[in-house]
């Protein structure tokens, strides 16, 4: 299920700016959560539709909203869309969670028409120690050597350790070069969102006491270190030939 956002739909619509979807333009939210994103972009005349892992949030989803169109389906696979289906695709703040997101990165290549919109919102690390970042790149590369056994990749339960995100959280420029280099969509914009994310942890921690509801697998210390979290906006296009 995607995390609750920062910055309420301020962040959306800024990515919708930037990303340029037009009036009718066919949107798929992956990992919906409760359909807030889904109900915001067709009440701005688009045809959104949203998928989710969490059935308990697709029921709220459906219940909230009874008139959007949301499923239970995982973003890794989506063997029931057609190639060149959607004209843009969204992870909001459910990238950093998905268990294969590069499988994830590629399944929205392939369903989405030439020159559509990417846009992904997350969790990222600023400034992170450059020794750390290659050695996850190491151990990523070292993974990927390992034969997998015989339906382990099918139902993508295990949480894969890629080089681009780390601990609940992504580094910048492996993320770009895996938007780019190894699935093909050109990079439009990154911009810093962490002014939005330090409003909302420090009104979190009032309300709340607890940082739980912002996301459950993030780390913000390794090593005794603490990290130095941020929140982005990537928008990407598909190239038109």
């Amino acid at each position: 299920m995607a995390l609750k956002r920062p910055g309420e739909f301020k962040i959306t619509d800024r990515a919708l700016e930037i990303a340029g979807y037009k009036k009718g333009s066919r949107i798929l939210d992956i990992g919906c959560g409760e359909g807030d994103t889904v109900n915001h972009l067709n009440n701005m005349g688009m045809k959104a539709e949203g998928i989710d892992m969490n059935l308990e949030a697709v029921r709220i989803a459906k219940e909230r909203y009874p008139e959007i169109d949301v499923k239970l389906a995982d973003g890794s696979f989506l063997d029931e869309y057609m190639s060149f289906t959607f004209d843009g695709i969204s992870f909001e703040c459910s990238l950093s969670m998905i268990n294969q997101p590069d499988e994830a990165l590629h399944e929205a290549y392939c369903v989405m028409k030439k020159g559509g919109r990417l846009i992904i919102t997350d969790l990222y690390e600023i400034d992170p120690d450059p020794k750390q970042v290659k050695a996850v790149e190491i151990e990523a590369a070292r993974q990927a050597r390992i034969p997998h056994e015989e339906g382990e990749c099918d139902e993508g339960t295990v949480m894969r350790f890629v080089n681009f995100r780390y601990e609940g959280a992504f580094y910048k420029e492996p993320l770009i070069k895996m938007v780019e280099e190894e699935i093909g969509f050109n990079v439009m914009a990154f911009e810093d969102r962490t002014a939005d994310l330090d409003n909302y942890v420090a009104q979190t921690l009032m309300d709340e006491g607890t940082l739980d509801s912002l996301c459950t697998n993030l780390k913000w210390e390794i090593n005794g270190k603490k990290r130095k979290i941020g929140y982005f906006i990537l928008v990407a296009q598909k190239p038109i030939v």
